[in-house]
């Protein structure tokens, strides 16, 4: 089943309505960002948009490769949670792994709880939507 949001029906408005969004208002490259005190900026910039819940819907649909979408972070068309910095990680990257993974799952509940109640949508498409792009499993070894 294939799921478009028409995002001014997201929003209940009548279409034509001028929708103010953080990334109509920004740098777009913002949401593209490499560093990950950027993209952390742009996920906390769409904390408060009112599509925040469409907009990340979409884009679990289209399984978009990568950037911030509805204030999360996708790379190769799943959600992750946080940006790796570049090079060898810290010995303490691990722990810091496994909170940022915790903190999604949360988010994710949260979202999912906002789209099926408020979006109205089947609780069955939601869970369809976030199958396996959410947290990844525990890896073995010594750095997990």
């Amino acid at each position: 089943m294939s799921m478009t949001f028409d995002l001014t029906t997201a929003l209940g408005t009548a279409a034509g309505f001028d929708v103010s969004t953080p990334c109509r208002s920004y740098d777009p490259d913002l949401w593209f960002a490499e560093r990950p005190d950027d993209v952390a900026l742009a996920q906390e910039l769409c904390g408060d948009c009112a599509l925040r819940a469409a907009c990340l819907a979409g884009a679990l649909e289209r399984r978009e490769p990568w950037g911030v979408w509805g204030g999360e972070l996708f790379e190769h068309g799943r959600v992750v949670a946080r940006k790796r910095r570049p090079g060898r990680p810290r010995k303490d990257d691990a722990l810091r792994r496994r909170a940022a993974e915790d903190a999604l799952a949360a988010r994710l509940a949260e979202i999912s709880t906002e789209l099926t109640t408020d979006g109205g949508l089947d609780a069955d498409l939601v869970d369809e939507l976030f199958e396996g792009c959410a947290v990844p499993a525990q890896r073995g070894g010594a750095a997990a």
